[in-house]
């Protein structure tokens, strides 16, 4: 399942963005955290620096079983597929992939 393709649920402010009301109707943050790292695409994680965030599950068919993450104004979705090497450890970690913003309430 292509995660990003869960844009299409939603109705965008623009290409980018979905409503604050969206995000909190189709996502809820859970107890879990996961340890992740963008892979350098974020400005400063070029040696896979990682990063810990809440899990955020999302309720609309067929994507309950992928884990999100809220950095900032971004969601991202983790991809369990594809591990990233922090340089300073040696530990894998899995890497988050940018699906779209959630707007300022």
């Amino acid at each position: 399942m292509n995660a990003y393709k869960i844009r299409e649920n939603f109705n965008c402010i623009s290409d980018t963005e979905i409503s604050r009301e969206d995000f909190n109707r189709y996502f809820t943050k859970t107890k879990e955290r996961i340890t992740f790292s963008f892979n350098g695409w974020d400005g400063k994680s070029y040696d896979g620096e990682t990063r810990t965030a809440h899990v955020y599950r999302a309720s609309i068919d067929g994507y309950e079983g992928i884990r999100f993450i809220k950095v900032g104004k971004g969601l991202h979705y983790i991809t369990e597929t594809k591990e990233v090497l922090e340089k300073a450890t040696g530990r894998l970690n899995f890497g988050a992939s940018w699906v779209v913003d959630v707007a300022r309430a």
